[in-house]
């Protein structure tokens, strides 16, 4: 699924902004999980291949004005299909992963089908990161279930970035009326100027994942219609 990639973060305290490696894994948490709806056993035959989802990713033109594409964090798995791997994230470095563009892996599977690619502001200050991942059998639940805990988990966490502590909260919620399964975070840390705001929406064995960083006080608020619109590209291309 997620092969390395990096994650523009929102400057600290002053707009100094910071790169974060990034890729997808598991844990435990607080709160309930939400229940996972019908299990879907889509043949990995008939499932799109990785060039396919790079053709349902959302273009420059459904970005803000001024942002453009990151080439070194744009990749696609070409004609692979469905092969999933168990891939657990240990459980100090999971809430971390939470603040990269490719955060699914806390989700504790990988897949060799996906698609993602990453938009920049200007300044390089701000980031529209997207993604979809296509999983076998049940293991999308899974991944969602298991993304929830991880919200859940994370609800105060600190990690080290350039030598300074970053606090965080996390605030989860539950998207109702979006594809099979959908949840949302918006991340805070008094160390950045504005958030981040993430969503996960299942459509069957797909899931699709947004991450949308900002300086301002809508957190990147822009995550969940930018999510939308790749769902209904996705149906649309079926």
């Amino acid at each position: 699924m997620d092969t390395p990639r990096s994650l523009l973060r929102v400057g600290l305290a002053a707009a100094v902004t910071s790169l974060i490696a990034g890729c997808s894994a598991a844990s435990s948490s607080s709160g309930a999980a939400s229940q996972p709806s019908a299990p879907v056993t889509a043949s990995s035959a008939a499932a799109p291949s990785g060039s396919q989802l790079a053709g349902i990713l959302l273009p420059a033109s459904s970005m803000p004005s001024g942002f453009k594409l990151d080439p070194s964090s744009t990749r696609d798995t070409g004609s692979g299909l469905p092969s999933d791997t168990a891939a657990p994230v240990p459980a100090s470095q999971a809430c971390q992963d939470l603040t990269e563009t490719a955060y699914i892996r806390a989700g504790g599977i990988t897949t060799a089908d996906f698609a993602q690619s990453n938009y920049l502001n200007a300044d390089q200050t701000e980031e529209v990161a997207e993604e979809i991942d296509v999983f076998t059998g049940t293991d999308a639940q899974k991944v969602m279930t298991t993304l929830w805990q991880e919200f859940g988990k994370c609800a105060s966490f600190s990690y080290k970035s350039s030598g300074t502590t970053v606090s965080n909260t996390l605030k989860r919620s539950q998207l109702s009326g979006e594809g099979d399964d959908a949840i949302k975070a918006v991340i805070v840390s008094p160390a950045f100027g504005g958030g981040e705001t993430l969503v996960a929406i299942r459509v069957g064995s797909q899931i699709i994942t947004t991450l949308d960083s900002s300086s301002g006080s809508d957190l990147g608020s822009s995550a969940v219609g930018y999510a939308e619109q790749m769902v209904q590209r996705l149906q649309a291309a079926k």
